[in-house]
Order: structure tokens, then sequence, then C-alpha cells
């Protein structure tokens, strides 16, 4: 029921910020509750991607890859047999990635979902795999989500 709530405050929060005129705002009530951390980043700027590690399993590339994201604390190993298993059942690519300061990945101070979502649209692309389906647990989910929300304008 909580991860509903979360998602619902996540997508009213979206909704809210492209349509300004229908409020939350700096002073609506919901406002200080967005489920966005704010970017630590100097300067409001985009966040600086770092080079992420990933292993990306074979399969057809006529069906959009699945892309893993693991939770706080998880690394891009948590979904081996599940990643494993799908590639053969499904024939899809599967890629498994360990997101910044977790598992292979470097290490920044910069550890916001902007950032973590960032990584991505920098990755996806470099990999062919635009457009995927996103899979996340945990921390993974709201980087699927945050990723999701700044390319809903992109066609599926």
């Amino acid at each position: 029921v909580r991860a509903g709530k979360e998602i619902w405050e996540m997508l009213r929060w979206a909704s809210a910020w492209r349509h300004p005129h229908r409020g939350l705002g700096p002073s609506s009530p919901s406002f200080s509750r967005v489920p966005v951390a704010p970017s630590s980043s100097q300067g409001g700027t985009d966040p600086r991607p770092v080079p992420l590690s990933y292993r990306l399993l074979d399969g057809e590339a006529t069906r959009p890859p699945l892309v893993f994201l693991h939770g706080l604390f998880g690394c891009k190993t948590n979904f081996n047999s599940i990643a494993k298993a799908l590639a053969q059942q499904t024939g899809r690519r599967v890629l498994t990635v360990d997101a910044r300061n977790h598992g292979d990945s470097p290490h920044s101070p910069d550890m916001s979902y902007e950032a973590m979502s960032q990584d991505l649209q920098d990755l996806l692309p470099q990999l062919g795999l635009v457009p995927c389906v996103l899979i996340g647990h945990s921390m993974g989910g709201r980087t699927a989500m945050l990723l999701a929300l700044q390319r809903s304008q992109s066609p599926p």
C-alpha cells in the first residue's frame, strides 16, 4: 500500500509540473513530500554521468530489452538468475547495471535520483537499448520511475 501511495504521489507531482496551473507548487501542502531527492550537483546544472558497470545478455534486437536496476546496497549480480532465465525464455536482451556508488561502478559524491537517472540516460543509448523495459527494486524502482517521467514524451 505504501509503495502505491509513493507512486501515486510521484505521478501527481509529475503531472503538476507539466500542468503548473493545477497546483502543487511551493505553496502546495504536498510540495515538501516530492519523492525525488534534489540533486546535490553544484549550480543547478545537470548531474554529471558516471560510466556504469553492467552485464548485457545477448538476445534478439527486435523486442525491447529488459533493464534491471537493483536496490540500495545491491548490485547487478542480484539479478543474475532471473536475467539469465528471462534472456533464455524470452529471447530478449537483458541488461543488469550497477548504480553509481554500488558494485563495480565508480563512486561519486552525488547520489541523487537525478544523477542515477542521468547515468542511465547516458548508458542506454550507447548500448543501443532505447526503448527498453525498466525493472527496478526499491532505489532502482524509484530511479526507473524518474527516468520514465523524464522521458515520457518519447514514444514507447
